[in-house]
């Protein structure tokens, strides 16, 4: 692992959490202003909006477990979540710049099917960077790092992308600047994070020489003993007790009622302060920014307190 067993690496954990910005970022402009785009453009309901807007949890759902699963099995120079990330921004990134660009609505649920597909399949790989680079015991301190990015890349989308959307009311320079940080924090994620994975395949080929096995078979043999003291570490072929079941089952459902309530609020806000409120898409997309400020501002102290006091009464007070 890339850190040491008492110390965080505070650096390498901010260049790790520009993967979850680069999510964070699309993810907001894209709840924000496409509900917009939609009513405005094509006159449709807001139980339409709603069931176009479920599209990406329904392949949340369906890919995001297969896509974490055969990351865990994927073994190349790159490592094992790099590949899928390094493949899914940029294709992510086209999607979503083409979207406001559609005057048909067959043409924009084309844009939005594809972008939403090929965004679950890189956020399971870019969210589970930070537990294989990161001991156990520092992972909540490094977990509110990753939520600091991912508030900063929200700000961004609401401050910036506002702001861009007073003056373009098409929302083609919001979210042609989404894209453009999208591919950006993709650069500094390659440039600065190397999976361990990498450098056991690397040897792999070094050691290759003489041998009969493919090059696939060879390094995924290394890449998995690389990384067999890491699942001894973690436990990650313990068996969860009974005990251990609940709380997993309860943690979960807390978390469905929690973004239950996030997602409305965030999808459909924009349509209120439009409707309700009398103030102009850009200005509405700007209200938002104060969700993001309080996410940025209990982040890290969030991460701190958990570490000391415990994720769960962290979470209850």
């Amino acid at each position: 692992m890339s850190q040491s067993a008492g110390k965080l690496d505070y650096k390498k954990t901010l260049f790790l959490g520009f993967g979850f910005l680069a999510s964070s970022l699309a993810w907001s402009i894209y709840n924000s202003l496409v509900p917009v785009l939609l009513e405005q453009r094509f006159m449709l309901s807001t139980v339409v909006i709603g069931t176009i807007m479920t599209i990406d949890n329904i392949f949340g759902i369906i890919f995001q477990p297969l896509v974490g699963a055969a990351s865990d099995r994927t073994f190349t120079r790159y490592g094992r979540r790099m590949p899928w990330i390094i493949i899914g921004i940029p294709l992510s990134a086209i999607f979503f710049t083409l979207i406001p660009w559609a005057q048909s609505l067959g043409l924009m649920m084309a844009f939005i099917i594809c972008f939403n597909l090929i965004m679950s399949m890189w956020r399971s790989p870019v969210i589970a960077l930070m537990p294989d680079l990161t001991p156990r015991q520092l992972r909540s301190k490094a977990n509110g790092v990753i939520n600091l990015m991912g508030g900063i890349g929200s700000i961004i989308a609401f401050l910036i992308g506002g702001i861009l959307a007073s003056l373009d009311s098409t929302g083609r320079l919001t979210f042609g600047m989404g894209s453009i940080v999208m591919v950006l924090a993709l650069i500094f994620l390659v440039i600065f994070i190397r999976e361990p994975v990498a450098d056991a395949w690397m040897r792999a080929q070094r050691e290759q020489v003489g041998k009969r096995l493919s090059a696939q078979e060879f390094s995924k043999s290394l890449a998995e003993e690389e990384f067999a003291d890491i699942k001894d570490k973690d436990g990650l072929d313990r068996k969860l007790t009974s005990g251990e079941k609940k709380s997993l089952i309860l943690l979960l459902g807390a978390i469905f009622f929690w973004f239950c309530a996030y997602n409305a609020i965030e999808t459909f806000f924009t349509l209120f302060a439009t409707n309700v409120l009398n103030v102009s898409t850009g200005v509405a997309t700007i209200m938002l920014t104060s969700f993001s400020l309080t996410f940025v501002a209990f982040a890290l102290p969030a991460g701190l307190i958990a570490g000391k006091r415990g994720r769960k009464k962290t979470i209850v007070s």
